[in-house]
């Protein structure tokens, strides 16, 4: 057994331990055992519901809720891994562009989800509360706009950094044919490469125009900066909320880009008190990479 397949099976043990040192502050001896139990019984998943429904004498929310979604994501790459390679035809049907879309959506509905139940049902917060504001719609595009160009900048700059970066230990040429070479193996890359027709990149821009920009909005600034911003000072949340924004992407190669973006829509939110010229911004941001992509794409 190697050492990564090790932790992914001590990561539901440590997750029940946790969870048992948590719940006997909160809850009852029978409530704290059946959720040990549930978090050992569910490969450690039921961790994740814990964190989310676990009771706290707060007005508002705090890290450990913010800490569910990543904590599901981690803990269930054991058992999703085991499905891929145990199912026939499973990879073949989750990396399709129907497959995409259906995680796309359920990820996103997860997004949106959580953000909400914790703002609206568990700390009966306002609409408002979680980033659901709406401000003049004239201001809104404004702000949006500008946001958008900044974003658009700091993805240029941001690329042309780590590409800089890189190159003074490897020589510039080098370190850009390996941040090619990273992109183009990137899964979503090799996805766009095989998707051409205008009902194909019509789906795609629909889930990273649309789709995606809502989830990741409501989860990252609304839930995340949210919780970051009542624990520090302004723009250590933002630095806070941003660097969590670009790990959570796991590409290295786009690590310093998203960054720049999260640092932007923190900022937007932190301005207006909404997210819709934050979901805006963000969509216009990921269309913008799209459109680049097949505007650059050699001619078959």
């Amino acid at each position: 057994m190697g050492v990564l397949e090790t932790v992914m099976y001590l990561l539901p043990v440590a997750a029940a331990g946790l969870v048992f040192f948590d719940a006997r502050r909160r809850m009852s001896k029978l409530a704290t055992a059946m959720w040990t139990l549930g978090t050992l019984a569910t490969a450690g998943l039921a961790a994740s519901v814990y964190l989310l429904v676990r009771p706290r004498a707060a007005l508002f929310w705090g890290l450990g809720e913010v800490a569910a979604l990543p904590a599901f994501f981690v803990l269930s790459l054991a058992p999703f891994t085991f499905v891929i390679e145990n199912v026939a035809r499973l990879p073949d049907v989750l990396f399709s562009l129907k497959g995409i879309l259906v995680l796309t959506v359920l990820q996103n509905v997860v997004f949106a989800g959580v953000p909400l139940y914790v703002a609206l049902v568990k700390y009966r917060q306002p609409p408002a509360g979680i980033g659901l504001a709406t401000i003049p719609p004239r201001r809104t595009l404004t702000i949006a706009g500008i946001a958008s160009a900044a974003a658009l900048l700091g993805n240029v700059v941001g690329q042309n950094l780590t590409v800089f970066g890189v190159g003074l230990v490897i020589g510039q040429k080098a370190a850009s044919d390996l941040v090619l070479r990273q992109e183009i193996h990137l899964p979503i890359f090799r996805l766009l490469q095989q998707l051409h027709r205008p009902r194909d990149v019509a789906i795609l821009a629909i889930m990273v125009g649309l789709i995606v920009p809502v989830g990741e909005e409501l989860f990252f600034r609304g839930l995340a900066y949210g919780a970051f911003r009542r624990l520090m000072q302004r723009h250590l949340a933002v630095l806070a909320s941003a660097l969590f924004f670009a790990a959570a992407h796991f590409e290295l190669v786009e690590f310093l880009p998203i960054l720049i973006l999260g640092v932007v829509l923190a900022f937007l939110y932190e301005y207006t008190g909404s997210l819709v010229p934050c979901m805006i911004a963000h969509a216009v941001n990921n269309l913008a990479a799209l459109a680049l992509f097949y505007l650059t794409l050699p001619a078959h």
